[in-house]
């Protein structure tokens, strides 16, 4: 009955549970609902910005935010992918905070929950609101991108295990000048993709200021 009881409240409550607390902070700012525990903002675009509370395991619930990039693509299964739209954008860069005091646990029920989620929620926008002042400008990203891959390098989560992480830094450096750097973390997230889907991506690189090579073409 217990484990009934959690899954019922993680799947069906807890967005409407914190949806007041979070249109609070996120709404003033131009954030809309994208999806369950999901907001963005779109004025800023081909820069908008993501904030997602996420659901850890044992029953945490976190906030982290970030950047959805209209010019970098995904890919679904093999295909490659556009998330251009409010609809469509996901997080091409995502900051975890990793700070305990922004962690609420969902499996004591919705009044802890309801209780945690206000302040959680005004201190998580006060830091997002840096993190997003700070990428305004697609010449802005390359040292954004930077910082988060310190911040990420210990504990948790790394950096590489964003699956959006090396592709979106390929095409900001490149954008910004800087082919080589671009060129390795292309490599990283092109590995071991079929050749005809790599060289999809190399051709969408190149025009983004990435160089071509031996590996347009190669399996």
């Amino acid at each position: 009955m217990q484990a009934s009881t959690f899954e019922m409240l993680r799947i069906e409550h807890i967005h409407d549970i914190v949806l007041p607390s979070v249109e609070t902070c996120l709404k003033p700012l131009g954030f809309e609902t994208q999806g369950p525990l999901r907001w963005i903002r779109s004025t800023d675009a081909p820069i908008r910005q993501c904030f997602r509370l996420e659901q850890w395991k044992g029953g945490i619930l976190s906030p982290t935010w970030g950047l959805s990039l209209d010019f970098v693509p995904h890919l679904s299964g093999n295909q490659i992918k556009w998330h251009r739209t409010p609809k469509s954008a996901l997080p091409d860069l995502t900051f975890d905070p990793r700070d305990r005091s922004m962690e609420v646990s969902y499996m004591r029920g919705i009044d802890e929950v309801a209780q945690l989620v206000p302040s959680v929620m005004q201190e998580a926008v006060i830091q997002a609101g840096y993190f997003w002042e700070s990428a305004r400008s697609i010449d802005q990203l390359p040292e954004v991108f930077a910082g988060v891959k310190r911040h990420l390098s210990s504990g948790g989560l790394g950096f590489y295990n964003f699956r959006q992480h090396p592709i979106a830094y390929a095409f900001v450096l490149a954008m910004n000048g800087h082919p080589d750097l671009a060129e390795a973390e292309f490599q990283k997230y092109t590995e071991g993709l079929p050749s005809t889907t790599r060289a999809k991506l190399r051709e969408i690189f190149v025009a983004a200021g990435g160089r071509p090579n031996q590996y347009a073409a190669s399996t």
